[in-house]
């Protein structure tokens, strides 16, 4: 039987039941090296809305459907929410790494599951969770006592095949998965014991407490380092290669970009437009170009990549993008959500050349206040590819190398534009946080050969600040013309934890009450108060902490953090696809009010919002490993050497310290400190020692000493050498 989505169709209505992976690719007779294909082509049939899946099975779906509005399964379990939603408490499931995880219900509530409380439940899963009573103020503590669907998980693992049993073992104890039993028909004859192979969890063919998986593939030959970067891909479900598919359809596409006359879009080559990013970026979405009008008000021009030209709904570069959310950004490298052919070359705006672009244009007055703007596709001609030191140099008055007159010109009056937007979004209540970010430091041959901290640069805030006035100003059209669109939401922080934070301000001599935290206008003048304190990293952590998570929505509801009614993601076609579906959405329209016709209003389902916001938590924990295991790789050179450490922040399961001379951040467990019991305290932030007084805080000098570092696990364990400096309560 040939392997086609029509025969598969066939042998799913021929059967009258749901089959599982296997029992399809028995059915058909296909070979086990046809499994990846014939599981792509299964992906493929459930995005078109012709199949649906439930756990491991699919199914002739009952109603059309697209990944545009929904998925099968992901209806399945919104039901399956509603139906238990009187008797339990549900929520998305995160464990860490030290065994405890938590339990987010979508109400401002971090639940604390303890390992014993877990009950099987894996990292991503939704669950239904019992909460048990408060034990203190902002702790809410529960145990999972159903799993209502199970995250896709993968892994990778060392087979071993013994006389009656095959196991995969995984390779990292990070995963927090046990030994995997695999069936028959669920294993790779190629793959031989001792091995290393890939695979997913999968729910058992019967009930079972244990745990089972499907293999993959056989993992290739690699060295230590290949390994620990495919194991953070792998486990978090994130495609390196792109299918066959979608590679050629990108070929296909002429690199000549030729403006035409009749095509409806506004030709700016002849403005003054340059692209701002980090001197090691290759894809460049947006370009910026600013002028002074005669009334004094400012013309701001935000270009866009039209992204939406070239990827259309259903192509197989759309739902390899829409399965990716987005790209992934690497130390050394990156993961790209298109195709190289479109994000580092036709979609890219590139100095000198032509491109396609969605422009928001707006008139700003002298107060920052936006006049008037137009949303229209267009064509630009970038005069220059700017980084943000040159930029950064030219603004505050540094020699740079910037020579263009025009592009000097241009830069000149974005320089004055910018500190406008800058103090209107300030004194609405934008929050201004204010933390260094860790970078490394790379050799010729991306490799880390140090760590620095770097805060943004007053270049960076320009275009940030630029990207935030568009970003705005789109969300407030598709709000007012009712497009189905997406929204970037900031809920309000939770209560219960604004009050924990409170008693931590007051204790630093910060007299604030909760309404004032809840209150965006009055925030940054309680960050102006710690601005100074040797605390101030840790209080704004504890601060984020408190707030909810920013997510997609399909309806507009403000951002809290930002102090804007209205706010979307306009700006990164790219590199984010909730840009791409608000790009669609503008194009839709225009196209309707270009030829006259009514606008067809198609709406995003919020499961769609749900599966985007989650594929952007999957890129940023994959970005957090990768960290990790730089860091590891690179401390390996620091065997058995003593370093001085300073306690950077604290918490009930150890602290995080910054080894002083090399710049790089660790996490220090209590069981280093083995001198004493410590016991936390969440409002002075500090560990105390139960017979010693000994205070561990904020600011604590150590010598530490690297006892052993691990790829797999990313990790890096010292002994402690000595206090240097001792205190006592």
């Amino acid at each position: 039987m040939k392997l086609k989505k029509k025969v598969i169709l066939q042998v799913l209505e021929h059967s009258g039941v749901s089959l599982s992976l296997q029992q399809i690719r028995h059915r058909m007779g296909l070979k086990k090296q046809q499994h990846a294909k014939l599981k792509a082509l299964l992906n493929h049939l459930i995005l078109k809305g012709k199949l649906s899946r439930e756990q491991n099975k699919f199914a002739i779906s009952t109603k059309k459907s697209s990944h545009l509005q929904k998925s099968a399964n992901v209806r399945k379990r919104h039901f399956r929410e509603k139906e238990i939603a009187a008797s339990g408490t549900i929520g998305n499931f995160s464990r860490t790494h030290r065994g405890y995880g938590f339990v987010n219900t979508g109400d401002g509530r971090d639940v604390f599951i303890s390992e014993k409380n877990q009950h099987g439940a894996m990292d991503g899963d939704l669950v239904e969770v019992a909460l048990f009573r408060s034990q203190r103020l902002g702790s809410t503590k529960g145990e999972i006592i159903r799993i209502v669907e199970r995250e896709p998980k993968y892994f990778i693992a060392r087979l071993v095949r013994g006389k009656q049993l095959t196991l995969a073992m995984p390779i990292s104890e990070m995963s927090g998965l046990k030994p995997l039993i695999i069936l028959p028909e669920n294993d790779l004859e190629e793959a031989k014991s001792g091995t290393l192979v890939s695979g997913m969890v999968i729910e058992p063919p019967f009930k079972s407490k244990e745990l089972y998986g499907e293999l993959l593939k056989v993992m290739p030959v690699q060295t230590v380092d290949e390994l620990a970067f495919d194991l953070i891909l792998t486990e978090n479900g994130i495609a390196a290669d792109f299918s066959e598919d979608a590679l050629k359809e990108a070929e296909q596409f002429s690199q000549q970009v030729r403006f035409r006359a009749d095509s409806g879009r506004t030709d700016l080559r002849s403005l003054d437009f340059v692209t701002i990013d980090g001197s090691d970026a290759r894809d460049f979405d947006d370009a910026v170009f600013v002028q002074k009008n005669e009334s004094g008000t400012y013309q701001l021009f935000v270009s866009i990549a039209d992204v939406a030209h070239y990827v259309r709904p259903e192509n197989a570069i759309d739902r390899e993008a829409y399965a990716r959310g987005t790209s992934t950004y690497f130390p050394t490298h990156a993961i790209p959500m298109l195709p190289e052919v479109l994000s580092n070359h036709l979609c890219s705006l590139r100095p000198k050349v032509n491109r396609l672009t969605l422009t928001c244009e707006m008139e700003i007055d002298e107060k920052g206040e936006l006049l008037n703007y137009s949303i229209y596709e267009s064509m630009i001609r970038s005069r220059a590819r700017l980084n943000y030191d040159d930029v950064a140099d030219f603004m505050e008055g540094r020699m740079n190398p910037i020579q263009n007159k025009k592009v000097l010109a241009a830069l000149e009056t974005m320089a004055q534009l910018f500190p406008i937007l800058s103090k209107k979004r300030y004194k609405r209540g934008s929050i201004n946080f204010s933390f260094a970010e860790t970078k490394a430091d790379l050799n010729e041959n991306r490799e880390v050969i140090g760590f620095h901290k770097e805060y943004q640069s007053v270049s960076m805030q320009l275009i940030e600040q630029f990207m935030l006035e568009a970003n705005e100003t789109v969300a407030r059209h598709c709000h007012e013309h009712k497009l189905p669109s997406l929204y970037r939401v900031h809920e309000k922080p939770d209560m219960n934890k604004l009050e924990k934070l409170q008693n931590t301000f007051w204790f630093f001599g910060v007299g604030v009450k909760t309404s004032q935290l809840r209150d965006p206008r009055k925030i940054n003048s309680v960050l102006d108060a710690i601005k100074d304190h040797p605390n101030r990293d840790q209080i704004q952590v504890l601060f984020l902490k408190s707030m909810a998570l920013a997510c997609y929505r399909t309806t507009n509801q403000g951002h809290f953090g930002l102090a804007a009614e209205h706010y979307t993601h306009f700006t990164s076609p790219i590199r984010r696809y909730p840009d791409l579906i608000v790009h669609r959405a503008l194009k839709s329209k225009l196209e309707a009010d270009r030829i006259g016709k009514g606008f067809r209003k198609v709406a995003i389902e919020p499961e769609v919002a749900e599966h985007l916001s989650r594929l952007e938590r999957r890129a940023e924990l994959a970005e957090r490993q990768s960290i990790d295991l730089i860091k590891v790789i690179f401390m390996e050179s620091y065997l058995g050497q003593n370093l001085q450490a300073q306690v950077i922040s604290t918490s009930p399961a150890g602290v995080s310290i910054e080894l002083t001379d090399l710049c790089v951040e660790c996490f220090l467990p209590l069981e280093v400190f083995n001198n004493d019991y410590y016991h936390y305290d969440d409002v002075r932030l500090i560990l105390t020692g139960r017979h010693s007084n000994h205070v561990i805080q904020t600011g604590t000098l150590l010598k530490v000493q690297v006892l052993r570092t691990d790829r797999i696990n990313r990790k890096i364990e010292f002994q402690l050498e000595d206090w240097l400096e001792d205190k006592v309560a």
